[in-house]
Protein backbone atom coordinates (compact mmCIF):
# COMPACT_ATOMS: atom_id res chain seq x y z
CA UNK A 1 0.00 0.00 0.00
CA UNK A 2 1.29 3.56 -0.80
CA UNK A 3 2.55 5.50 2.05
CA UNK A 4 1.06 9.42 1.65
CA UNK A 5 3.43 9.71 4.99
CA UNK A 6 6.50 8.02 6.23
CA UNK A 7 8.08 8.19 9.54
CA UNK A 8 11.33 9.54 10.04
CA UNK A 9 13.81 8.49 12.71
CA UNK A 10 16.69 10.74 13.63
CA UNK A 11 18.90 11.22 16.94
CA UNK A 12 19.86 14.88 18.25
CA UNK A 13 23.84 15.67 19.01
CA UNK A 14 22.84 14.74 22.80
CA UNK A 15 21.70 11.21 21.82
CA UNK A 16 18.21 11.73 22.21
CA UNK A 17 15.84 10.06 19.19
CA UNK A 18 13.15 11.85 17.33
CA UNK A 19 10.53 10.60 15.79
CA UNK A 20 7.96 12.31 13.55
CA UNK A 21 4.68 10.51 12.31
CA UNK A 22 2.92 12.73 10.35
CA UNK A 23 -0.58 12.12 9.35
CA UNK A 24 -3.38 14.28 8.03
CA UNK A 25 -5.01 14.57 11.34
CA UNK A 26 -6.22 18.07 12.95
CA UNK A 27 -4.81 16.51 16.20
CA UNK A 28 -1.15 15.50 17.56
CA UNK A 29 0.31 12.77 19.63
CA UNK A 30 3.62 13.83 21.87
CA UNK A 31 4.76 10.86 23.55
CA UNK A 32 8.09 11.08 25.20
CA UNK A 33 8.84 7.20 26.18
CA UNK A 34 12.38 6.18 28.42
CA UNK A 35 13.48 2.82 28.61
CA UNK A 36 13.85 2.58 32.36
CA UNK A 37 11.08 0.77 34.41
CA UNK A 38 10.55 -1.18 37.12
CA UNK A 39 12.76 -3.62 36.41
CA UNK A 40 15.86 -1.33 36.21
CA UNK A 41 15.70 -0.60 39.82
CA UNK A 42 16.44 -3.01 43.17
CA UNK A 43 14.59 -3.70 46.22
CA UNK A 44 15.48 -0.20 47.84
CA UNK A 45 14.27 1.79 45.27
CA UNK A 46 11.23 -0.25 43.95
CA UNK A 47 8.64 2.61 43.09
CA UNK A 48 10.78 5.26 42.50
CA UNK A 49 10.25 5.27 38.85
CA UNK A 50 6.67 6.00 39.45
CA UNK A 51 7.32 8.22 42.41
CA UNK A 52 9.16 10.44 39.72
CA UNK A 53 6.42 10.69 37.32
CA UNK A 54 3.72 11.93 39.47
CA UNK A 55 6.42 14.47 40.43
CA UNK A 56 6.94 15.62 36.72
CA UNK A 57 3.44 16.75 37.05
CA UNK A 58 4.28 19.00 40.11
CA UNK A 59 5.70 21.91 38.50
CA UNK A 60 9.10 23.30 36.49
CA UNK A 61 11.00 26.32 36.90
CA UNK A 62 9.14 27.89 34.32
CA UNK A 63 5.98 26.41 35.48
CA UNK A 64 5.83 26.11 39.26
CA UNK A 65 2.36 24.77 39.88
CA UNK A 66 0.46 22.03 38.82
CA UNK A 67 -2.24 24.54 38.26
CA UNK A 68 -0.28 26.55 36.18
CA UNK A 69 0.45 22.77 33.80
CA UNK A 70 -3.03 22.25 34.39
CA UNK A 71 -4.58 25.04 32.91
CA UNK A 72 -2.06 25.69 29.52
CA UNK A 73 -2.79 22.21 28.93
CA UNK A 74 -6.92 23.19 29.34
CA UNK A 75 -6.65 26.02 27.35
CA UNK A 76 -5.98 24.20 24.35
CA UNK A 77 -8.55 21.65 24.79
CA UNK A 78 -5.71 18.67 25.14
CA UNK A 79 -4.70 15.98 27.58
CA UNK A 80 -1.97 14.38 28.93
CA UNK A 81 -0.78 11.35 31.14
CA UNK A 82 1.82 9.41 31.71
CA UNK A 83 2.27 5.99 32.91
CA UNK A 84 5.32 3.56 34.69
CA UNK A 85 5.45 -0.45 32.89
CA UNK A 86 7.92 -2.54 33.57
CA UNK A 87 10.90 -1.37 30.89
CA UNK A 88 9.62 2.03 30.46
CA UNK A 89 8.32 5.38 31.27
CA UNK A 90 6.35 7.46 29.38
CA UNK A 91 4.80 11.03 29.57
CA UNK A 92 2.08 12.06 26.59
CA UNK A 93 0.01 14.72 25.75
CA UNK A 94 -2.70 14.53 22.57
CA UNK A 95 -4.74 17.93 21.45
CA UNK A 96 -4.92 20.22 17.78
CA UNK A 97 -2.24 20.26 15.88
CA UNK A 98 -1.92 23.99 16.13
CA UNK A 99 -0.85 23.48 19.59
CA UNK A 100 1.79 21.25 18.72
CA UNK A 101 4.87 23.83 20.03
CA UNK A 102 2.94 24.48 23.08
CA UNK A 103 2.27 20.51 24.29
CA UNK A 104 5.98 19.51 23.00
CA UNK A 105 7.32 22.84 25.31
CA UNK A 106 5.52 21.27 28.10
CA UNK A 107 6.15 17.77 27.97
CA UNK A 108 9.84 18.53 28.12
CA UNK A 109 9.61 21.20 30.24
CA UNK A 110 8.44 19.06 32.76
CA UNK A 111 11.15 16.17 32.63
CA UNK A 112 14.03 18.66 31.99
CA UNK A 113 13.32 21.13 34.21
CA UNK A 114 11.36 19.69 37.61
CA UNK A 115 11.37 21.66 40.77
CA UNK A 116 10.38 18.85 43.60
CA UNK A 117 9.19 21.05 45.11
CA UNK A 118 9.24 19.17 49.14
CA UNK A 119 5.51 20.14 50.37
CA UNK A 120 4.74 18.52 46.72
CA UNK A 121 6.63 15.79 47.32
CA UNK A 122 5.06 14.82 50.75
CA UNK A 123 1.77 15.61 49.31
CA UNK A 124 2.21 13.54 46.28
CA UNK A 125 3.23 10.73 48.67
CA UNK A 126 0.40 9.78 49.79
CA UNK A 127 -1.44 10.11 46.11
CA UNK A 128 1.09 7.58 45.00
CA UNK A 129 -0.16 5.54 47.95
CA UNK A 130 -3.54 5.61 47.33
CA UNK A 131 -3.52 4.66 43.75
CA UNK A 132 -0.99 1.16 44.50
CA UNK A 133 -4.29 1.00 47.48
CA UNK A 134 -6.73 1.41 44.74
CA UNK A 135 -5.09 -1.21 42.56
CA UNK A 136 -4.04 -4.10 44.76
CA UNK A 137 -8.65 -3.55 46.20
CA UNK A 138 -9.49 -4.62 42.53
CA UNK A 139 -8.81 -8.19 41.63
CA UNK A 140 -7.72 -7.89 38.06
CA UNK A 141 -5.39 -5.19 39.55
CA UNK A 142 -4.02 -7.48 42.11
CA UNK A 143 -3.50 -10.59 39.70
CA UNK A 144 -1.79 -8.22 37.14
CA UNK A 145 0.35 -7.01 39.76
CA UNK A 146 0.96 -10.21 41.16
CA UNK A 147 1.76 -12.29 37.91
CA UNK A 148 5.34 -11.56 37.67
CA UNK A 149 5.94 -12.97 41.36
CA UNK A 150 5.72 -16.16 40.27
CA UNK A 151 6.13 -16.18 36.25
CA UNK A 152 9.88 -15.04 37.47
CA UNK A 153 10.46 -14.39 41.33
CA UNK A 154 13.40 -15.09 43.21
CA UNK A 155 13.27 -12.00 43.85
CA UNK A 156 14.18 -10.35 40.31
CA UNK A 157 13.51 -6.99 39.25
CA UNK A 158 11.22 -8.67 36.81
CA UNK A 159 9.27 -9.90 39.35
CA UNK A 160 8.06 -6.72 40.88
CA UNK A 161 4.66 -4.31 40.46
CA UNK A 162 5.79 -1.67 38.07
CA UNK A 163 3.97 0.68 40.72
CA UNK A 164 6.10 0.21 43.14
CA UNK A 165 6.68 -1.20 47.23
CA UNK A 166 4.28 0.84 49.28
CA UNK A 167 7.31 0.55 52.40
CA UNK A 168 9.70 2.42 49.59
CA UNK A 169 7.37 5.00 48.69
CA UNK A 170 6.74 5.72 52.19
CA UNK A 171 10.35 6.31 52.96
CA UNK A 172 11.29 8.04 49.96
CA UNK A 173 12.89 11.52 49.94
CA UNK A 174 13.73 14.36 48.22
CA UNK A 175 17.10 13.89 47.49
CA UNK A 176 16.49 9.75 46.22
CA UNK A 177 13.84 11.21 43.26
CA UNK A 178 16.18 13.99 42.35
CA UNK A 179 19.08 11.29 42.35
CA UNK A 180 17.24 9.06 40.07
CA UNK A 181 16.07 11.47 37.74
CA UNK A 182 19.55 12.26 37.25
CA UNK A 183 20.86 9.44 37.33
CA UNK A 184 18.24 6.80 34.93
CA UNK A 185 16.78 9.54 32.26
CA UNK A 186 19.29 8.80 29.93
CA UNK A 187 19.21 10.64 26.49
CA UNK A 188 20.52 7.68 24.78
CA UNK A 189 17.56 5.67 26.25
CA UNK A 190 14.80 8.35 25.66
CA UNK A 191 12.87 8.96 21.83
CA UNK A 192 10.56 11.78 21.38
CA UNK A 193 7.31 11.31 19.27
CA UNK A 194 5.14 13.60 17.33
CA UNK A 195 2.55 12.20 15.37
CA UNK A 196 -0.45 13.46 13.89
CA UNK A 197 -0.53 16.84 12.29
CA UNK A 198 2.48 18.12 12.95
CA UNK A 199 6.46 17.42 13.28
CA UNK A 200 9.32 18.96 14.82
CA UNK A 201 12.91 19.62 13.19
CA UNK A 202 15.85 18.51 14.72
CA UNK A 203 16.84 22.16 15.71
CA UNK A 204 13.44 22.77 17.38
CA UNK A 205 13.50 18.99 19.16
CA UNK A 206 17.02 19.78 20.16
CA UNK A 207 16.39 22.91 21.78
CA UNK A 208 13.70 21.47 23.72
CA UNK A 209 15.73 18.34 25.50
CA UNK A 210 19.19 20.53 25.72
CA UNK A 211 18.79 20.37 29.59
CA UNK A 212 17.57 16.85 29.98
CA UNK A 213 19.98 14.45 32.43
CA UNK A 214 23.01 13.61 31.12
CA UNK A 215 23.08 9.58 32.05
CA UNK A 216 24.12 6.70 30.71
CA UNK A 217 21.90 3.43 30.35
CA UNK A 218 22.24 0.77 32.64
CA UNK A 219 22.59 -3.15 31.79
CA UNK A 220 19.80 -4.85 32.85
CA UNK A 221 20.07 -8.03 35.61
CA UNK A 222 18.67 -11.12 32.80
CA UNK A 223 15.25 -12.54 33.94
CA UNK A 224 14.97 -15.91 34.34
CA UNK A 225 11.57 -17.62 34.45
CA UNK A 226 10.27 -19.79 37.00
CA UNK A 227 12.41 -18.67 40.00
CA UNK A 228 9.57 -18.57 43.13
CA UNK A 229 6.67 -19.96 43.57
CA UNK A 230 3.72 -21.55 41.26
CA UNK A 231 0.96 -19.80 42.26
CA UNK A 232 0.04 -16.63 44.46
CA UNK A 233 -3.43 -16.44 46.01
CA UNK A 234 -6.07 -13.66 47.34
CA UNK A 235 -8.60 -14.61 49.41
CA UNK A 236 -11.76 -12.66 49.78
CA UNK A 237 -14.80 -13.91 50.78
CA UNK A 238 -17.90 -12.41 49.07
CA UNK A 239 -20.35 -10.64 51.21
CA UNK A 240 -23.57 -12.11 51.10
CA UNK A 241 -24.77 -9.76 48.05
CA UNK A 242 -21.79 -10.60 46.04
CA UNK A 243 -22.23 -13.89 43.17
CA UNK A 244 -18.96 -15.96 43.94
CA UNK A 245 -16.39 -15.41 41.34
CA UNK A 246 -12.74 -16.71 40.90
CA UNK A 247 -10.51 -14.79 38.80
CA UNK A 248 -7.63 -16.32 37.25
CA UNK A 249 -4.36 -16.12 34.92
CA UNK A 250 -2.35 -18.63 33.58
CA UNK A 251 1.03 -18.24 32.22
CA UNK A 252 4.24 -19.56 30.53
CA UNK A 253 7.30 -18.94 29.07
CA UNK A 254 7.02 -16.82 25.98
CA UNK A 255 9.55 -15.43 23.31
CA UNK A 256 11.57 -11.83 23.68
CA UNK A 257 9.87 -8.93 22.20
CA UNK A 258 12.24 -8.71 19.45
CA UNK A 259 12.15 -12.44 18.62
CA UNK A 260 11.63 -13.08 14.73
CA UNK A 261 8.61 -15.36 15.10
CA UNK A 262 6.81 -12.50 17.38
CA UNK A 263 4.24 -11.98 14.20
CA UNK A 264 3.31 -15.53 14.30
CA UNK A 265 2.91 -15.75 17.89
CA UNK A 266 0.43 -12.97 17.70
CA UNK A 267 -1.81 -14.52 15.20
CA UNK A 268 -1.33 -18.04 17.26
CA UNK A 269 -2.62 -16.02 20.12
CA UNK A 270 -5.66 -14.54 18.37
CA UNK A 271 -6.88 -17.87 16.97
CA UNK A 272 -6.96 -19.23 20.52
CA UNK A 273 -7.97 -16.74 22.23
CA UNK A 274 -7.91 -13.05 20.54
CA UNK A 275 -11.67 -12.10 20.27
CA UNK A 276 -15.32 -13.64 20.24
CA UNK A 277 -14.35 -15.90 17.14
CA UNK A 278 -11.52 -17.25 19.34
CA UNK A 279 -11.30 -21.41 20.18
CA UNK A 280 -11.11 -20.14 24.06
CA UNK A 281 -14.16 -17.54 24.04
CA UNK A 282 -15.99 -20.47 21.78
CA UNK A 283 -15.60 -23.68 23.73
CA UNK A 284 -15.43 -22.00 27.33
CA UNK A 285 -18.26 -19.26 26.97
CA UNK A 286 -20.40 -20.02 23.96
CA UNK A 287 -20.61 -23.74 24.27
CA UNK A 288 -20.20 -24.75 28.31
CA UNK A 289 -21.59 -21.50 29.58
CA UNK A 290 -18.95 -21.39 31.91
CA UNK A 291 -17.83 -16.98 32.18
CA UNK A 292 -18.33 -14.15 30.55
CA UNK A 293 -14.70 -13.48 28.98
CA UNK A 294 -11.88 -15.43 28.19
CA UNK A 295 -8.80 -14.92 26.19
CA UNK A 296 -5.09 -15.02 25.98
CA UNK A 297 -2.35 -12.29 25.52
CA UNK A 298 1.40 -12.24 24.93
CA UNK A 299 4.00 -9.73 26.13
CA UNK A 300 7.81 -9.55 24.99
CA UNK A 301 10.37 -8.09 27.03
CA UNK A 302 13.88 -7.47 26.05
CA UNK A 303 15.21 -11.08 26.99
CA UNK A 304 11.79 -13.30 28.01
CA UNK A 305 8.25 -13.09 27.60
CA UNK A 306 5.08 -14.29 29.03
CA UNK A 307 2.10 -15.91 27.44
CA UNK A 308 -1.12 -15.74 29.56
CA UNK A 309 -4.82 -17.19 29.45
CA UNK A 310 -6.98 -15.23 31.46
CA UNK A 311 -10.42 -15.63 32.59
CA UNK A 312 -13.15 -15.64 35.51
CA UNK A 313 -15.63 -17.70 36.61
CA UNK A 314 -17.60 -19.21 39.29
CA UNK A 315 -15.94 -21.34 42.18
CA UNK A 316 -17.56 -24.46 41.34
CA UNK A 317 -16.90 -23.98 37.39
CA UNK A 318 -13.34 -23.33 37.79
CA UNK A 319 -11.62 -26.43 37.16
CA UNK A 320 -13.83 -27.16 33.93
CA UNK A 321 -12.82 -23.87 32.70
CA UNK A 322 -9.13 -24.58 33.27
CA UNK A 323 -9.42 -28.02 31.42
CA UNK A 324 -11.01 -27.31 28.45
CA UNK A 325 -8.99 -23.78 28.13
CA UNK A 326 -5.57 -26.26 28.27
CA UNK A 327 -7.40 -29.16 25.80
CA UNK A 328 -7.82 -25.95 23.44
CA UNK A 329 -4.25 -25.34 24.00
CA UNK A 330 -2.95 -28.38 23.42
CA UNK A 331 -5.07 -28.73 19.88
CA UNK A 332 -3.92 -25.87 18.89
CA UNK A 333 -0.44 -27.49 18.71
CA UNK A 334 -0.73 -30.85 17.87
CA UNK A 335 -3.11 -30.09 14.73
CA UNK A 336 -2.88 -27.50 11.63
CA UNK A 337 -4.69 -24.30 11.94
CA UNK A 338 -7.56 -24.75 8.61
CA UNK A 339 -7.29 -22.02 5.87
CA UNK A 340 -10.17 -20.04 6.32
CA UNK A 341 -10.13 -20.07 10.51
CA UNK A 342 -6.05 -18.50 9.68
CA UNK A 343 -7.25 -16.22 7.13
CA UNK A 344 -10.46 -15.23 9.44
CA UNK A 345 -7.81 -14.93 12.03
CA UNK A 346 -5.53 -12.26 10.11
CA UNK A 347 -8.45 -10.28 8.77
CA UNK A 348 -9.75 -9.63 12.10
CA UNK A 349 -6.31 -8.72 13.73
CA UNK A 350 -5.53 -6.09 10.65
CA UNK A 351 -8.79 -4.52 10.84
CA UNK A 352 -8.09 -4.24 14.66
CA UNK A 353 -4.43 -2.55 14.36
CA UNK A 354 -5.26 -0.22 11.42
CA UNK A 355 -8.47 1.31 13.50
CA UNK A 356 -6.72 1.13 16.94
CA UNK A 357 -3.48 3.28 15.11
CA UNK A 358 -5.77 5.63 14.00
CA UNK A 359 -5.85 8.44 15.58
CA UNK A 360 -2.52 10.86 16.55
CA UNK A 361 -2.28 9.74 20.10
CA UNK A 362 -2.29 5.93 18.88
CA UNK A 363 -0.01 6.52 16.35
CA UNK A 364 2.67 7.86 18.57
CA UNK A 365 1.94 5.06 20.88
CA UNK A 366 2.35 2.71 17.84
CA UNK A 367 5.96 3.89 17.32
CA UNK A 368 7.10 4.96 20.24
CA UNK A 369 6.35 1.38 21.76
CA UNK A 370 8.29 -0.34 18.86
CA UNK A 371 11.39 2.70 19.81
CA UNK A 372 11.50 1.51 22.72
CA UNK A 373 11.70 -2.84 22.10
CA UNK A 374 14.04 -1.90 19.21
CA UNK A 375 12.65 -3.30 16.37
CA UNK A 376 12.00 -2.02 12.76
CA UNK A 377 11.03 1.20 12.10
CA UNK A 378 7.52 -0.30 10.27
CA UNK A 379 4.37 1.99 9.69
CA UNK A 380 0.85 0.66 10.70
CA UNK A 381 0.65 -0.60 6.98
CA UNK A 382 3.60 -2.37 7.24
CA UNK A 383 2.86 -4.89 10.56
CA UNK A 384 -0.76 -5.82 8.43
CA UNK A 385 1.69 -6.98 5.46
CA UNK A 386 3.63 -8.72 7.97
CA UNK A 387 0.40 -10.40 9.31
CA UNK A 388 -0.68 -11.49 6.29
CA UNK A 389 2.15 -13.29 5.18
CA UNK A 390 2.20 -15.41 8.16
CA UNK A 391 1.42 -19.12 7.35
CA UNK A 392 -0.38 -22.00 9.16
CA UNK A 393 3.14 -24.08 9.44
CA UNK A 394 4.63 -20.74 11.14
CA UNK A 395 1.64 -20.53 13.70
CA UNK A 396 1.51 -24.59 14.46
CA UNK A 397 5.20 -23.90 15.50
CA UNK A 398 4.70 -21.53 17.83
CA UNK A 399 1.79 -22.93 19.00
CA UNK A 400 4.17 -26.09 19.74
CA UNK A 401 7.09 -24.10 21.42
CA UNK A 402 4.21 -22.37 23.79
CA UNK A 403 2.07 -25.36 24.82
CA UNK A 404 6.03 -26.92 25.43
CA UNK A 405 5.96 -24.42 28.57
CA UNK A 406 2.59 -25.71 30.03
CA UNK A 407 4.47 -27.71 32.56
CA UNK A 408 6.35 -24.52 33.70
CA UNK A 409 2.96 -22.95 34.52
CA UNK A 410 2.69 -20.45 36.47
CA UNK A 411 -0.73 -18.63 38.23
CA UNK A 412 -2.06 -15.67 39.44
CA UNK A 413 -5.91 -16.73 41.61
CA UNK A 414 -8.32 -14.00 43.33
CA UNK A 415 -11.24 -15.75 44.79
CA UNK A 416 -13.59 -17.18 48.08
CA UNK A 417 -11.24 -19.76 48.52
CA UNK A 418 -7.80 -21.15 47.45
CA UNK A 419 -8.08 -23.36 44.87
CA UNK A 420 -4.58 -23.17 42.89
CA UNK A 421 -3.25 -26.73 43.30
CA UNK A 422 -6.70 -27.95 41.74
CA UNK A 423 -6.34 -25.36 39.33
CA UNK A 424 -2.96 -26.09 38.27
CA UNK A 425 -3.72 -29.95 38.18
CA UNK A 426 -6.39 -29.03 35.87
CA UNK A 427 -3.93 -27.43 33.22
CA UNK A 428 -2.52 -30.69 32.78
CA UNK A 429 -3.84 -33.38 30.53
CA UNK A 430 -3.85 -36.42 33.12
CA UNK A 431 -4.74 -34.46 36.08
CA UNK A 432 -0.90 -34.22 37.92
CA UNK A 433 0.16 -30.93 39.66
CA UNK A 434 3.04 -30.55 37.12
CA UNK A 435 6.89 -30.21 36.84
CA UNK A 436 8.03 -29.13 40.28
CA UNK A 437 10.63 -26.64 41.02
Amino acid sequence: MAQLYQPTLATLDNGVSLLNAPSASRNVGVFLILRAGSRDETSETSGLAHYLEHMFFKGTERRPTTKIISREIDRVGASTNAYTDTEEVAYFAEGPATAMHQLTDIITDMLSHPLFAPEEVERERNVVLQELAMRLADPDGWIWDRLGTVAFGGGQPMSWSAAGFPAVIQRATREQLVDYHSAFYAPRSMCLVVAGGGSLTHEEAGALLADIPRAKPRPRIPAKWGQGDRYTANVRPPTSDEEPQVRMVFAVPGIPARDKRRTALSVMSHVLGGGMSSRLFQTVRERNGLCYSIYSHHEGFDDAGLFAISTATRPKDARRATQLAFKEFRKLAAKRVAADELAAAKSAMIGRLLRSTETAMASARFYGGRWRVGLPLETPDDRANAIAAVKVDEVQTMAETIAAGIDDVRLAFVGPTDQSDELLSATHADGRTGKPH
